[in-house]
């Protein structure tokens, strides 16, 4: 694992539009996540976007979806 990865957590989510996730991380740092590498991400409407949880600082859930995504996943990082 990255150490970019491995010493930050997810803070938080937000979303730009349909096609661009940013995912905060506790070191201040802010990765712009294409939703087209994650096509379930994307089929979401506004609502299921902001039903999320996030696991552990490293795993991000969303109710909608039976799928969990991690940080080194959603970062491209391994």
């Amino acid at each position: 694992m990255n150490t970019i990865t491995k010493t930050a957590e997810i803070r938080n989510i937000e979303f730009l539009n349909s096609s661009i996730m940013f995912v905060h991380l506790t070191n201040d740092r802010t990765f712009i996540v294409p939703l087209d590498q994650f096509k379930d991400i994307k089929a979401l409407t506004a609502e299921q976007k902001s039903e999320f949880e996030i696991i552990d600082g490293t795993n991000l859930s969303f109710l909608a979806i039976d799928e969990v995504y991690s940080l080194s996943e959603l970062t491209g990082i391994e």
